[in-house]
């Protein structure tokens, strides 16, 4: 006599394949750090730059653990993608800073030139224009 469901029900579904590791709990967060500051470096003027090294080490932190028990914990992609937009928002919100740095030292130097030049300025320069055409 052979074992049969009652009418109505199915037989569970035979196990397919092998089970996936649970995601690394901190995968997820260190894709958010990396995303988060990568958007706040390009489009915030560089605010970026102090929160995507978190994304950057969390990402590199948590790929090494992946790595190092890969049976244990899944979510490699996110980690990675954490590292990888990590590093670019550290960039270039570095960038950004190190533009803005030069930029404020650049006017500081123009107003000190400006502030000590001759009497001659440009205010005379179009006066003397503008008292020549009448």
């Amino acid at each position: 006599m052979t074992s049969t469901p009652p009418p109505g029900y199915q037989p569970p579904p035979a196990p397919y394949g092998f089970p996936q590791p649970p995601p690394h709990p901190e995968a997820n967060s260190a894709m958010v750090f990396g995303i988060v500051g990568l958007c706040l470096s390009v489009m915030c003027g560089g605010i970026g730059v102090f929160i995507a090294p978190f994304g950057w080490i969390k990402g590199k932190r948590v790929m090494a653990e992946i790595d190092a028990n890969p049976a244990a914990y899944s979510g490699r992609g996110n980690a990675q993608a954490g590292f990888i937009t990590g590093l670019i928002g550290t960039i270039f919100g570095a960038l950004y800073l190190l533009f803005m740095i030069v930029y404020v030292v650049f006017i500081i130097v123009m107003i000190v030139v400006a502030a000590n030049e001759s009497d001659v300025t440009a205010f005379d320069s179009v006066n003397a224009i503008l008292s020549s055409r009448t």
